[in-house]
């Protein structure tokens, strides 16, 4: 009994190539974060380190406990798990919606509520929904396969219902950047779960114009939509568009090697939000395009090794670890691609952290988990490769034994 619960809990060694991108990414954060804040404190105080990052180590600390703990958990567990984690991420949204109900303008930041407060911490549940939405959604189409071919609106119905709820909840903080890669998440995970083609269009028009609408009605979304075309112009560089005209001369200073480790001038002032938002443009100024095109490459092989991970546990017909691979491979994709498209002006302007590398706890903790899940479907793969070659197939099973009662 105990040897089988052993097995479980560590199926097969990890990926060194996969767990080396993953550690390569956090430590370039850490990094990154401190040299974003490096200009700020003047004085020799030993606290200067610790304002400097401002708690990335402790956020680091955190989101790899999260990951060793989820190594440790079979997926099976999260299949069986999923609506109550589905109803937990709402229940964290509704705790925002209620602290900003009964608060009001005293609680928000930014113009938002967005966290719920921890004593010296905050929690983002729209950080964690990103997951929690992901596994639900994984499961639902493993639950649902069936009636998402053949009866769509009874297959679609549910989940559409449950979405528009946290959509609403995300609207509600707001935020609109979250909202975009939960909702493109889960309806990936849905479609290759089998959702039809008959479906996805209409889906993708209609989040289009709804996100459309969303930017029209809102006045700051639709300024940041008018100065992405000319940020730098003068009626756009000190208002809409500082913040992306600030990037963008980061990247020019940064040049093809950059300007090294701790120089860059963007953050001084210059650059809002130069630990998170714009972490990325930091990056481009300090260490060039060579150092953004050795990140890009480390992510692009994150995401591949993700998607191929979930087509190596559908072949062993499992399919809720193979949505939930390929799902995570999605969720980091997209957020990155927004991120640094964000960063360089190839998209407006929208606050999302860059994954693994920009501060802040909820979404450390979140990306954390996402990888422990990933390398444990990773690890169970393995074990279910090294499985079949241990042991023949039943087929060849009955005809070794029946050589060997023929033979006798």
């Amino acid at each position: 009994m105990l040897s089988r619960v052993a097995k479980a809990m560590n199926p097969s060694p990890m990926d060194p190539r996969l767990l080396g991108v993953f550690m390569g990414l956090l430590a370039l954060g850490l990094v990154m974060v401190y040299s974003a804040n490096l200009p700020l404190p003047s004085s020799n105080s030993t606290a200067v380190f610790w304002k400097q990052m401002r708690g990335h180590p402790t956020h680091l600390a955190i989101g790899l406990t999260a990951f060793v703990i989820l190594l440790r958990v079979p997926t099976d567990w999260w299949q069986r798990l999923s609506g109550l984690v589905f109803a937990v991420g709402i229940g964290l949204l509704l705790a925002v919606a209620l602290i900003k109900l009964v608060g009001g303008s005293a609680v928000m930041k930014d113009g938002a509520v967005r966290a719920i407060p921890l004593g010296i911490m905050t929690l983002q549940p729209a950080e964690l929904m990103k997951l929690f939405a992901l596994i639900f959604a994984s499961a639902y189409a493993v639950r649902r396969h069936d009636r998402m071919r053949n009866d769509l609106l009874r297959g679609l119905a549910p989940i559409g219902a449950l979405m528009l709820v946290v959509i609403f909840l995300l609207l509600y903080q707001p935020d609109l950047g979250s909202t975009i890669v939960i909702t493109l998440t889960v309806a990936a995970v849905l479609f290759l779960g089998g959702m039809s083609m008959r479906v996805v269009i209409p889906l993708v028009v209609i989040m289009v114009g709804f996100f459309a609408l969303m930017v029209y009605i809102t006045p700051w979304r639709l300024m940041r939509l008018v100065s992405y075309l000319s940020p730098c112009d003068p009626g756009h560089a000190q208002t809409s568009g500082y913040q992306l005209c600030g990037a963008l001369i980061a990247f020019g200073h940064g040049g093809l090697f950059g300007s090294g480790l701790g120089t860059g001038i963007a953050k001084m002032g210059h650059l809002p939000l130069p630990h998170t938002d714009f972490i990325f443009a930091v990056i481009g100024e300090e260490l060039g395009f060579v150092g953004v095109t050795m990140v890009l490459i480390a992510f692009a092989y994150l995401i591949r090794r993700a998607m191929e991970i979930g087509r190596l546990a559908m072949s062993q017909e499992r399919l809720f670890a193979g949505l939930v691979a390929q799902g995570i491979g999605v969720w980091i994709g997209l957020q990155t691609f927004i991120h640094a498209g964000v960063n360089t002006g190839l998209l407006p302007t929208k606050g999302l952290t860059l994954p693994f590398i920009s501060h802040g706890g909820s979404s450390m903790l979140a990306v954390c988990m996402a990888m422990g899940l990933l390398m444990r479907i990773d690890m169970e793969n393995r074990a279910g490769l090294r499985g079949r070659t241990e042991s023949p197939p039943p087929a060849a099973k009955r005809a070794q034994t029946v050589g060997r009662r023929s033979w006798a």
